[in-house]
Order: structure tokens, then C-alpha cells, then sequence
């Protein structure tokens, strides 16, 4: 092989060594990456978790709430019957 040839494969092998380097040093950084994103969606699923619990709670109280507003009206209503039917009572 000439000397022109061993420099050029040299060269060669030079770059694709320092590809392999970033190649592997750009695997190490996806791979951190990659626990990053994990930790994250382990972190998202937990507060979706919290969120859902929340919303459940909000609208068990949101019926319960409703179902007070209506006893309050039927009460209320009961409570002027009776007040007017005491104006109309005379005590005399």
C-alpha cells in the first residue's frame, strides 16, 4: 500500500472513530434523557391520578349540593305555607 492510501484510511478511520465517539456519547445523553421523561410520566401519571380524584370529589359535592338547594326550596316553601296558614288562624 502507498503512503497517500494509509493516510487517507488513517483519516478514515479517525473520523469514524470520532463518530463513534458522538454517537455514543449522544446515546448516554438520550439515554438520560430517556430517565428524565420517565420520572416525568411516572410524576404526570400521579398528579392525573390526584386530578381524577378531585374531579370525582367535585362532582359527588356539586349533586350532593344540588340535592341540598332543592330539600332548601321544598323547606322553605313548607315554612310559608305554614306562616301563612298561622296570618290566617285568628286567635282571638
Amino acid at each position: 500500500m502507498s503512503m497517500e492510501k494509509i493516510k487517507k484510511l488513517e483519516t478514515l478511520v479517525a473520523v469514524i472513530v470520532e463518530g463513534v465517539k458522538g454517537l455514543h456519547e449522544e446515546n448516554i445523553r438520550l439515554e438520560n434523557r430517556l430517565r428524565e421523561l420517565e420520572q416525568e410520566k411516572k410524576r404526570m401519571i400521579a398528579e392525573n391520578k390526584i386530578a381524577k380524584e378531585t374531579l370525582s370529589t367535585r362532582r359527588q359535592l356539586e349533586a350532593s349540593h344540588r340535592k341540598l338547594e332543592k330539600e332548601r326550596s321544598a323547606v322553605r316553601l313548607k315554612v310559608q305555607n305554614a306562616l301563612q296558614k298561622i296570618e290566617k288562624m285568628d286567635f282571638v
